[in-house]
């Protein structure tokens, strides 16, 4: 039954787009499907029967593309005629696996991308909506009749409001997959930044990716520092609801509490849902707890240390308390507590390595958590080490540690530093009884 239905729910998105499936054994598979419960390992935890049927994460390394299905449910292969019977598989998948293609939720009634659980037919095909959607990404069956394509932007370009009441999907991503050959008539487009010659201005890890963001655009890599295909792209590719006029972005960080993501610019903030915009926002600095007088935000990042958000400006940072939704007493703070680290940063975050860095001009210095400062090898070369630039420094930040390599040369002692440090020795010896005697003399 779940083979059948899951073949099925594949075929819904090969049928209206240049998508083939095959299914293969194995953890290779680009989209793989899992039925788990409660407590699972990726972070989002099943609910049992009811509410939550399932997540999937959208195209990327790891787990990204995976659906992950609620085993707790009672899965049927058909329309159940009252809904205590149990879900319906084949509605459920569809929905998923165009998460895992890439597709958001819609705030169009009656498509497949709507977050809420609906009743399907046997002859189901794909409504317009989530049609215009996957062909936007991967294009169409039949090549001759692609239309010219549109700027891309994201599939549904409005905030769901419904309160309707019952089951429930949840998606875990924040952006589709650009496909490679979707055509994009000429239109006026700004600056592209050299990766290699850049400063950055904000900078976070995004479910599990860092998003390094310059001007109007953005790069996403992955953990191994290796930059996506067809990147930088233009911000609002993705986040289409951030004002056009915006000309950088400030700060950006994932929420720890609940992984939406925070975007900083200027005297107001905005919040989302992957890349769907919260209702209520943007809001100003000030409801965060920050003063008035504030222009703007230099880096927001969530410190590994002790999970705590933090944000910088100027020569003072904050520390502030998610839970509580307001900046701690006793801030601001002078940002030489963090030592070694300079004033007016560009961005910082807490990379999947564990360590901390701090960004400014074109340059990037590691701080040591556990002492409380940077690295005294000093900052290193953006380009060189984040994008691996060849003509950079290919340097990689290493850990304050002395140790012999085995492939080391024997040094040849030093005979002159030697010399000297013998003389040093004898000064501070006569010194030291020049004193004990005058001690001496005092006590007498």
């Amino acid at each position: 039954m779940v083979r059948s239905q899951l073949r099925k729910a594949f075929q819904v998105w090969s049928a209206a787009s240049a998508l083939t499936f095959e299914e293969v054994q194995g953890q290779s598979a680009d989209i793989l499907v899992s039925f788990l419960k409660g407590q699972h390992g990726d972070g989002y935890p099943f609910d049992g029967e009811g509410a939550v049927l399932a997540h999937a994460f959208f195209p990327g390394e790891g787990i990204g593309g995976d659906a992950h299905f609620d085993s707790d449910e009672r899965w049927l292969s058909s329309q159940p005629e009252d809904e205590d019977e149990g879900v319906n598989l084949f509605a459920v998948a569809a929905h998923e696996i165009g998460h895992s293609l890439g597709l958001s939720h819609s705030s169009t009634p009656g498509s497949l991308m709507f977050p809420y659980y609906q009743v399907m037919g046997e002859y189901f095909t794909l409504p317009k909506d989530d049609a215009d959607g996957i062909r936007h990404l991967y294009g169409y069956k039949d090549p001759d009749s692609q239309p010219t394509m549109p700027p891309i932007n994201p599939t549904t370009t409005s905030q769901t409001t419904s309160t309707k009441r019952g089951k429930y999907f949840t998606s875990r991503q924040t952006t589709p997959k650009p496909h490679k050959t979707t055509k994009i008539p000429p239109v006026l487009q700004p600056q592209v930044p050299d990766m290699c010659n850049t400063s950055i201005d904000a900078i976070s890890v995004i479910r599990r990716e860092a998003f390094i963001f310059k001007g109007r655009h953005f790069w996403r890599m992955d953990v191994n520092r290796t930059v996506k295909a067809g990147y930088p792209v233009p911000i609002e590719r993705f986040w289409h609801t951030l004002p056009v006029d915006i000309e950088k972005v400030d700060a950006v960080y994932e929420r720890p509490i609940d992984t939406k993501i925070v975007f900083l610019t200027g005297k107001k903030f905005w919040l989302f849902s992957a890349n769907q915009l919260e209702p209520g926002y943007p809001r100003p600095l000030t409801d965060l707890g920050l003063p008035d007088d504030l222009e703007r935000i230099d880096a927001a990042m969530v410190w590994g240390h002790n999970g705590k958000t933090y944000f910088f400006s100027g020569k003072e940072y904050w520390k502030f308390d998610e839970n509580e939704g307001r900046v701690e007493l006793d801030y601001p703070r002078s940002i030489n507590s963090w030592r070694g680290v300079p004033p007016n940063i560009d961005a910082a975050f807490q990379w999947t390595d564990g360590n901390t860095y701090f960004f400014k001009g074109t340059k990037f210095w590691k701080f040591i958590d556990i002492k409380m400062r940077i690295q005294s090898k000093g900052p290193s070369d953006i380009g060189g080490f984040w994008f691996k630039c060849p003509s950079k420094s290919m340097e990689i930040p290493q850990a304050e540690t002395t140790m012999n390599s085995p492939a080391a040369k024997p040094s040849v002692p030093n005979t002159s530093a030697i010399l000297k440090m013998s003389q040093l020795c004898w000064l501070i010896l006569v010194t030291f009884l020049m004193y004990c005697r005058k001690q001496q003399d005092v006590q007498e």
